[in-house]
C-alpha cells in the first residue's frame, strides 16, 4: 500500500511538472492581465523557453526578445534568464544578459551588456541645446541588485566609442571614453574620462536616494581643437593654471 502511495505520488508529480513546463507562452499569457502599454506580438515557445517577435511599451517599439530559463540557478534560490533583445526596434539597440528573481535579494541583473547608437540615445534625452551625435554607447552591467528608489548594488561601464559630436560652433571628434557606474544603498556614483588629440575631459558625480545630486567636471582644449569652437572659449571665463575649464553644479532633480 505504501508503494503505490509513493508512486502515484511521484506519477502526480512528474505529471504537473510536465503540464507546467509545457505550457505554451501565448495560453498563459492569455490568462494573466499585462500593464497597461505593454504589447507581446507572436508569442512562441513555453514559459521557460520562448521567443517573441516584437515587444512594444508605451507605443516604442522594442523589437525581439527571446528567453531560456536557467534551472541550475534554482540550487542557489534564483529563477534566472538568458534573455537577447533589441532587435527590430526603433532605437535601434541590442542587449544580452542574464534576469531574475533571488528570495534574498530580488530583482536583479548580472552579466548584461545593451549597446544603441548615440543619436538614438539623444532623441531620448531631448537636450534644450542643438546638438548632434555619431557613435555607439555600450552599457555593461557587471551586476545590479534592485531596491527602492534605485537600486540595493550595483557595478556597471559605460562606453563610447568613435564619437563625433557636432554643434553650431563646430564639430569635436572623442576618442573611447569609458566610466564607471556604483551604486550602493541606491547611492548612484559616475566617474569618467575622455582623452584625445582635440579634447580632454573627466567628470564625476553622485545621485542620493533623496534625489539631490553633485557634478563636477573639466575639459581641456587639445592641440587640434578646432578653432571655430576655440574662439567660443572666452564665453567661460579663465580656464586654471592647468589650462582646464572647470563646472560644477548641484541640485536635485
Amino acid at each position: 500500500m505504501k508503494k503505490t502511495i509513493v508512486y502515484v505520488v511521484i506519477f502526480v508529480t512528474f505529471f504537473f511538472a510536465s503540464l507546467i513546463a509545457g505550457l505554451p507562452i501565448s495560453w498563459v499569457l492569455a490568462q494573466v492581465s499585462t500593464p497597461p502599454g505593454l504589447e507581446i506580438t507572436n508569442p512562441q515557445g513555453t514559459l521557460w523557453k520562448g521567443r517573441a517577435a516584437n515587444v512594444r511599451w508605451q507605443q516604442q517599439n522594442l523589437g525581439k526578445l527571446n528567453w531560456d530559463f536557467q534551472w541550475s540557478s534554482l540550487l542557489m534560490g534564483k529563477a534566472e534568464f538568458d534573455v537577447r533583445f533589441g532587435r527590430g526596434s526603433d532605437l535601434n539597440f541590442k542587449g544580452q544578459g542574464f534576469v531574475g528573481y533571488g528570495l534574498l535579494d530580488g530583482p536583479y541583473a548580472e552579466k548584461l551588456e545593451v549597446s544603441m547608437p548615440v543619436d538614438k540615445a539623444l532623441q531620448q534625452a531631448q537636450l534644450p541645446l542643438p546638438l548632434g551625435a555619431s557613435g555607439r554607447l555600450t552599457l555593461k552591467v557587471n551586476q545590479a541588485t534592485y531596491a527602492a528608489p534605485w537600486c540595493k548594488s550595483g557595478d556597471a561601464t559605460l562606453t563610447l566609442t568613435q564619437a563625433r559630436v557636432q554643434s553650431p560652433v563646430g564639430e569635436l571628434q572623442l576618442d573611447k571614453a569609458t566610466a564607471n557606474l556604483s551604486c550602493e544603498n541606491s547611492l548612484l556614483k559616475a566617474s569618467g574620462s575622455q582623452n584625445s588629440s582635440q579634447v580632454s575631459a573627466e567628470f564625476s558625480g553622485e545621485l542620493t536616494p533623496e534625489q539631490a545630486y553633485s557634478a563636477k567636471a573639466w575639459f581641456k582644449p587639445g592641440a587640434e581643437f578646432p578653432q571655430s569652437m576655440n574662439e567660443q572659449l572666452k564665453w567661460l571665463g579663465d580656464p586654471n593654471p592647468k589650462g582646464r575649464y572647470e563646472f560644477v553644479h548641484q541640485g536635485k532633480i
